[in-house]
Formats: structure tokens, sequence, C-alpha cells
């Protein structure tokens, strides 16, 4: 009777062990797919497309907004450039010296992304809201966003400072038909690395 307890008691152990391989197995495959699915360009297809020209495909913009926060986290600067219109995005920084509206080629914008990255190559991208479109027929996503790190790289030629990384802002995003950002219109807090790029830009 006892060798029929233990014998028992290691079956049970050895399925709890499969099942929680499975679980991770599982939830590896998700990660991956979710990462594939951020990582890639998307391009709509015929129905897709209609939908979008209807007012609908809702979840298709968010996800492009979703890959550009994705890429910015994972200092991709490929995967940056793709979600922007080659046409170029126009953009209205409300909180800036001059919030007049400027129109930055893709490339423009990932050189951009980059030279933030490189003085805090540690960030952290987190969201108070995620991506979220509008209801209605509006083509707009809202984020409303926060990055924690370190000033802890060099950039632009300005020494880092070891200070902490603390903004936040709110940015819309307006995304096209053919799934690309054309405009974004952001309110937001500037990095002490900013700020400094800004100082030595008035000298």
């Amino acid at each position: 009777e006892a060798s029929t307890t233990s014998s028992s008691m290691q079956s049970s152990s050895t399925m709890k062990s499969q099942q929680q391989i499975l679980v991770l197995v599982a939830a590896t495959a998700l990660l991956a797919a979710t990462t594939a699915a951020y990582s890639s360009a998307v391009k709509p297809n015929a129905l897709q497309r209609l939908r979008l020209r209807m007012g609908g495909g809702k979840k298709l913009r968010e996800e492009v907004v979703s890959r550009y926060f994705d890429g910015v986290q994972k200092q991709s600067r490929e995967q940056i450039v793709s979600c922007f219109d080659p046409a170029g995005t126009k953009i209205r920084d409300v909180c800036g010296v001059s919030n007049s509206e400027r129109t930055a080629t893709p490339d423009q914008l990932g050189d951009r992304c980059m030279e933030f990255l490189a003085a805090h190559p540690d960030v952290l991208v987190k969201f108070h809201l995620p991506p979220t479109c509008l209801h209605g027929k509006s083509r707009w996503v809202w984020a409303n966003w926060y990055e924690e790190g370190t000033w802890s790289g060099e950039s632009q030629g300005i020494a880092p400072q070891g200070t902490p990384l603390d903004v936040e802002g709110q940015t819309r995003f307006l995304v096209n038909d053919d799934l690309k950002i054309e405009r974004m219109v952001v309110t937001r807090t500037f990095s002490d690395w900013e700020k400094e790029s800004q100082n030595q830009a008035k000298k």
C-alpha cells in the first residue's frame, strides 16, 4: 500500500511538472508572436483597407502606435521608422519652445529617438493609458505614457550627469488608412538631457 501511495504521488508530481512546462511553452509562444507582430510593419490588405476607409479598424491603428512604443523600448531604429508616413509626419509639440506644427521625415524621427535613447540607455516605457483609438470613426489614437531611467549615456556630445529620467506626456497620433502615423500632437515634460540640449542649441 505504501508503494502504491508513493507511485501515485510521483505520478501526480510528474503531471504537474508537465503542465507547468506546457504553460511555459504557451506563454513563450504568445510572447514571440506578440513581439513579431510589433516588430514588422503592417500593410493593410484590401478588406482591412476598406474597413479603415469606412472608419473601422481601430485595433489596427492602435497596433501601429503600440509598435512605435515597442520600438522605443527595444531601441530599434528600423522599427520606429517603419511606423511613420514616408511623406513625412506633422508634429506639434505643445510644450516646446515653438508649438507651431512642423514636418519631420521618418529618418529624422528615428534619429531623434536614438539620440534620446543614447542618453538614456536604460529607459523603461510605461503607460497610464495604453494606445487607445477614439470612439466613432476617428483615426486618432491617444496614449498617456511615462518613461523612467537614468541619464547615463553621452549623446550629441553632452556628457551624462547621472540624473534620473522621469518624464511623462500625452500624445495624439493620427494613423492614416495605410497604417502610418501622419500627425502627432504632444504634451509632455522634458528630461534633463533635453533641457541641456536646448540650452546648447541657443548658444
